[in-house]
C-alpha cells in the first residue's frame, strides 16, 4: 500500500519538473536564439516479490514478479539542432548563423575564458570592438585580411574601428592602357595631338599626365612618338620632372597592328619619371588596344584615350579614403567601406562547433559553456562545413507553442493521475485503519 503512495509522490515530482521545463520554454518563446528543452522520464527501481523459477519436470519457467517504485527525471534534453526562425532587423551587426556553429565570445580576453552563443545581436563599443549587446562580451575572431586557420583558438577580439582602419591611405596607379586608332592621315600629328592620362601618385593624390602624340618619322607614316609634356596636380599646378620614358610606336603597314615600342617587339612598356614628378610611376602602359589605320576621309582625326589600370581594370590606384561604413559577409568577414569607393577586409569572425552540441551547458544570458559531454570546441571558418552568416537578421527561439501547450495538457493530466494515486492509497489506508475499532 505504501509503495503506491510513494510511487504517486515520485510521479508528482517528475511531472512538476516537466512542468518547470515547459514553463521555461514558454517564457522564452521570444528570446533570441533560445533552444527549447524536453524532460525525459525513467522508472526508478523494482522490488522483486517473486523470483524467476527454473523449469522442472512438469513445471514451466516463470518470470520474476516485480513491483516498480515510481518514476524520476532522467534527462532534460536541449533541442539545439532545430534552427529558429529568422527575424529581420536591418541592423548590420545583427547576425544569424545558419548551420551548427556558435559565435565565440569572451568577457575577459586576457584570462582566456570563452563562451559560445547563437545570439548574434552585436554592437560596436567605445573602443571600436564588436561586442554582445546584452552583456558586452567580446566577439572573437581574427584581425586582418588573411584567412582563418582551422583549429586555432581565437586570441583576439574583433576591433573593427581603430585609427588604422578609420583611414585608408591612397595607392599609386601601377598600370595603364591606351585604346583607339592613330589616323595615318591626321594632320594634327605634325604639331602634336594632346592626350591626357589620369593617374594616382604614390602619395595617393590624383595627377594628370599630359602626353603629346606626334609623327615620329617624317619618312615613315606608321611611326609615332608620345612624349610627356606636363604633369599637373588637382589645382592645375605643374609638377616638375627632369626626364620621362619616351614612347616610340611603330605599327605594321599592312594590318595596322602595333609592331614595336622603343624598338622592342612588345605591346607594353614600363613608363617612369624622374625629378619631383617621380611621385607618379613607374606605370606599366599597355598599347595592345591601339591601331594605325586611315580614318574618316572627312575628318582624319586620331582617337586615342588613356585609362588608368590594366585591361581588366586592376592596379588603378585610388585616393585616400575615410571609413563610411562596415559590412559583414556570409563567411563572417568584416569589410570596411571608404569614401574613395574601396572595400577592404579588416577581420573575420571565428565560429566553433562541437561533436555533441546537446552536451553544452546553458549558463544564462543566451550563453553556453563547453563540457565533458559536449567535447572540446572545434574552431573554424564557418564556410568550411557549408554554414553561413546572415547580416541584418537574428535567429528567433525554436520553441513550438503548439507542442508546449499539448505537453502542458498531458503533464497536467499526469500530475492529476498521480495525485489520485496518493488520495486513493490514503483512502485504502483509512479503510484498513477502520477495521479495528
Amino acid at each position: 500500500m505504501m509503495r503506491s503512495m510513494w510511487s504517486g509522490v515520485a510521479g508528482l515530482k517528475t511531472h512538476q519538473l516537466e512542468m518547470d521545463v515547459i514553463g521555461n520554454n514558454i517564457a522564452n518563446v521570444n528570446t533570441t536564439s533560445f533552444k527549447s528543452q524536453a524532460a525525459g522520464f525513467s522508472d526508478i527501481f523494482y522490488q522483486t516479490v517473486k523470483p524467476v523459477t527454473a523449469s522442472a519436470d512438469n513445471t514451466a519457467t516463470t518470470g520474476a514478479s516485480q513491483i516498480g517504485l515510481g518514476s524520476r527525471l532522467s534527462s532534460i534534453n536541449m533541442n539545439i539542432t532545430k534552427q529558429g526562425s529568422a527575424i529581420l532587423t536591418d541592423n548590420v551587426f545583427d547576425l544569424m548563423i545558419t548551420g551548427d556553429s556558435f559565435f565565440c565570445v569572451s568577457p575577459n580576453v586576457s584570462e582566456g575564458e570563452v563562451n559560445y552563443t547563437r545570439d548574434g545581436s552585436f554592437t560596436i563599443d567605445a573602443q571600436g570592438c564588436l561586442v554582445t549587446q546584452n552583456n558586452g562580451f567580446y566577439v572573437m575572431g581574427q584581425m586582418g585580411a588573411g584567412n582563418i586557420t582551422d583549429g586555432t583558438r581565437p586570441q583576439a577580439p574583433l576591433r573593427l574601428v581603430t585609427e588604422a582602419t578609420k583611414t585608408l591611405p591612397g595607392t599609386a596607379t601601377t598600370a595603364a592602357n591606351f585604346r583607339g586608332n592613330i589616323d595615318t592621315d591626321d594632320t594634327e600629328l605634325e604639331e602634336g595631338r594632346n592626350i591626357t592620362l589620369e593617374v594616382y601618385g604614390s602619395d595617393g593624390n590624383p595627377y594628370s599626365l599630359n602626353f603629346k602624340l606626334t609623327d615620329g618619322d617624317d619618312l615613315e607614316d606608321n611611326t609615332f612618338a608620345m612624349t610627356l609634356s606636363s604633369i599637373k596636380n588637382t589645382s592645375g599646378q605643374n609638377i616638375a620632372f627632369t626626364q620621362a620614358t619616351n614612347l616610340n610606336l611603330v605599327y605594321d603597314k599592312h594590318n595596322g597592328k602595333l609592331s614595336t615600342i622603343n624598338g622592342a617587339t612588345t605591346e607594353t612598356v614600363n613608363f617612369s619619371v624622374t625629378g619631383a614628378g617621380s611621385v607618379v610611376g613607374p606605370i606599366n602602359i599597355d598599347f595592345s588596344n591601339t591601331s594605325n589605320f586611315a580614318g574618316n576621309a572627312m575628318t582624319h582625326a586620331s582617337s586615342i584615350t588613356g585609362y588608368k589600370g590594366d585591361k581588366k581594370g586592376s592596379n588603378t590606384g585610388y585616393a585616400k579614403g575615410e571609413m563610411n561604413g562596415l559590412s559583414i559577409s556570409d563567411d563572417g568577414s568584416a569589410y570596411a567601406r571608404y569614401t574613395n569607393g574601396q572595400t577592404v577586409k579588416i577581420a573575420q569572425i571565428v565560429v566553433a562547433e562541437f561533436n555533441n552540441a546537446m552536451g553544452l551547458e546553458k549558463v544564462g544570458d543566451n550563453l553556453y559553456a563547453s563540457s565533458a559531454n559536449s567535447g572540446n570546441p572545434i574552431y573554424m571558418d564557418i564556410a568550411k562545413d557549408g554554414g553561413y552568416i546572415s547580416s541584418g537578421v537574428l535567429e528567433g527561439s525554436n520553441v513550438d507553442l503548439a507542442k508546449e501547450f499539448t505537453d502542458m495538457i498531458t503533464t497536467q493530466r499526469g500530475f492529476q493521475a498521480n495525485s489520485k494515486v496518493i488520495t486513493t492509497s490514503d483512502e485504502m489506508l483509512q479503510i484498513l485503519k477502520s477495521l479495528k475499532r
